[in-house]
């Protein structure tokens, strides 16, 4: 009986020692495991964290990319319009061309039809003129001339000046003046301007022979046709790609 007791107790004992070997590794396994998901959690918050950094960098990719397509676009655009720029500038370069053409045909047409007309009509003796005597200006004849004479021609900015106190170069200024401004020219009003030394006639006035415009030539013969004294200076005070006339002291013919 004694020896079952004893057997019975060492039983009990080894029983209860592997019951408290179990709770240790039990404990030891639910620390480790705690572990393991304080881990897990910590790296599923940095991925996380990772990811929304990689949101943000993409998301400043998209931008980026789109503002190169934006500038491209914008550099395409301007490309564009600077090249229909140069072609209607090119365009319009050869309509003035074909204007000073056709203009300066025009004239020399009118040259040789007076050339024609003087060899053909013998001069009387006394010359009978059916216009009255001008007291000053452009003849009813020589404005129908300027008129027929600039209409197919170019067009450009000009200024008008005239001598002061003299009413003959204001008349003739004036007249000038407002058939270039009907004929499509962009002038100003006549200007009165003092001299000491008047000039004859039209004086055609340039800043230089570099910027004097195109059109300054054809308008020299123009006044030339119509029976004007014409002449050309060049003087820096004057503006630059614009043409200025000076109407001086006009004398009857």
């Amino acid at each position: 009986m004694n020896a079952v007791a004893l057997l019975n107790n060492i039983v009990l004992i080894i029983t209860l020692a592997f019951a408290a070997l179990t709770g240790v590794m039990a404990f030891l396994s639910t620390g480790k495991t705690k572990n393991q998901m304080k881990a897990l959690s910590e790296d599923i918050t940095t991925s996380k964290k990772q990811i929304k950094s990689l949101e943000k960098t993409a998301e400043s990719i998209r931008k980026e990319l789109l503002e190169t397509q934006q500038h491209h676009d914008i550099n395409q655009l301007k490309l564009k319009t600077s090249t229909s720029s140069a072609v209607e500038l090119r365009q319009e370069l050869l309509d003035a061309r074909k204007r000073l053409e056709i203009a300066e045909a025009a004239v020399k047409a009118h040259q040789e039809q007076q050339k024609i007309k003087k060899a053909e009509s013998p001069e009387p003796s006394e010359p009978l003129s059916l216009e009255p005597e001008p007291t000053g200006g452009l003849s009813e004849s020589q404005c129908e001339q300027l008129i027929d004479l600039l209409d197919p021609g170019p067009k450009g900015n000009i200024d008008i000046f005239c001598v002061l106190g003299d009413s003959p170069s204001e008349l003739t200024a004036k007249q000038i003046e407002e058939i270039l401004s009907n004929d499509g020219w962009k002038t100003s009003s006549v200007t009165q301007s003092a001299f000491s030394n008047p000039p004859e006639g039209i004086v055609l006035a340039v800043n230089s022979k570099e910027t004097a415009p195109s059109y300054a030539s054809f308008l020299q013969r123009v006044f030339s046709t119509i029976g004007m004294t014409v002449s050309a200076k060049f003087d820096s005070k004057y503006r630059e790609w614009s043409l200025t006339v000076i109407v001086g002291t006009i004398k009857d013919a």
